[in-house]
């Protein structure tokens, strides 16, 4: 009967270990993050022409990266797959939860879009005009893991209740400063800064008497402080004077600021006669601002994966990323070529030189 009784016990004692086991791998959440190969994927539906013609035969491919919470296990297979790369969840998003990393993913990508196709009409001495839609918070300050003010990344600056409507991130400093005079000579009683999120009014009022002087960017990071934000940057419309001319980037989902190399290119190509690709499928990343410069990406490894996957003949990276690509590249025993670029003009040079040896 005892014997029983310790046979039964140890059956369950081993399953509700078997059972803790088979949880803690495949549902306990992780620290980590896994990088995976994600897309590679035509940008020509992204980027929207009002003239509409194209001659265009071969493809201008995009590529991100798939960012992943794994369980356990996907870690365990992480970890012997070249392919994956494991990150912690702290050094990824640093002290924003998941749904503020992806707000301020997706304010820096609208800004790369921007730069994008001003960085293409400048290529193409096409006559443009810039408009400051909106300011943007892009950054927070945190305290215990909790936003300092009342603001967050994606709220736009409106003005000063009662005041003009801001029209840059300077005149925004030069007017609250102004107000502060006001506020510590006590003309003024209180200063409330309008802004909006998702459609929504936020008042944020300022009670510091604190005088703002100094430069611009000075007065800028001061204005920053007092909003209890780390940053701004202001959303920008780039117009070409010819409507003609006009170009539109629509990335959907896609986030982050290195798809910037690839959009200037296909811009480039709409804007331009001929096709730049000569018929060649040919992928590229890497972030770019207004004057043409290429910067340095994340995730370049999963990037090279997931072009070569796609059948892309030509790889253009940032020039920083250029050794760790083409070491990728090796070991895959990949035929794709991978060609480093720190400006457009050097990727469209890379493109002829790479079409001319095809």
């Amino acid at each position: 009967m005892h014997k029983g009784i310790s046979a039964a016990r140890r059956i369950v004692l081993s399953a509700s270990a078997t059972a803790l086991v088979m949880w803690g791998l495949l549902y306990a959440p992780t620290p980590y993050l896994v990088y995976e190969p994600g897309i590679a994927v035509p940008v020509e539906p992204m980027i929207e022409s009002v003239s509409d013609e194209t001659d265009e035969r071969g493809e201008l491919l995009l590529t991100a990266v798939k960012l992943t919470a794994p369980n356990m296990w996907s870690v365990l297979k992480a970890m012997v797959d070249s392919d994956r790369d494991i990150y912690m969840k702290s050094d990824v998003f640093g002290q924003y939860s998941k749904e503020q990393y992806s707000e301020r993913l997706t304010v820096i990508m609208e800004g790369s879009q921007n730069d994008a196709v001003e960085a293409a009409y400048r290529y193409a001495d096409v006559p443009y005009e810039v408009r400051t839609e909106a300011i943007i918070v892009t950054d927070v300050i945190l305290i215990a893991d909790r936003p300092a003010g009342k603001l967050r990344a994606g709220d736009k600056l409106i003005g000063l209740r009662g005041g003009a409507k801001f029209e840059s991130v300077e005149d925004a400093a030069s007017q609250v400063a102004e107000a502060m005079r006001g506020l510590q000579s006590g003309a003024v009683k209180s200063l409330v800064v309008e802004a909006e999120r998702n459609g929504s009014r936020i008042d944020v009022e300022l009670t510091s008497g604190r005088a703002m002087d100094g430069a611009g960017g000075q007065k800028a990071r001061q204005l920053a402080e007092l909003l209890g934000v780390k940053g701004f940057t202001e959303l920008r419309s780039v117009q070409a004077v010819d409507e003609r001319q006009a170009l539109r980037i629509s990335a959907g989902e896609i986030g982050g600021p290195s798809a910037g190399l690839v959009f200037a290119l296909g811009a480039i190509d709409l804007l331009t006669d001929g096709d730049l690709t000569g018929g060649a499928r040919i992928a590229a990343t890497g972030t770019i601002d207004p004057d043409g410069k290429v910067g340095a990406i994340g995730g370049i490894k999963q990037k090279v994966v997931a072009t070569d996957g796609e059948g892309a003949e030509l790889f253009l990276v940032p020039k920083a990323n250029e050794g760790d690509a083409k070491a990728k590249s090796k070991r895959m025993g990949s035929k794709m070529k991978i060609v480093g670029v720190q400006t457009l003009r050097e990727a469209t040079d890379a493109i002829a030189s790479f079409l001319r040896e095809r």
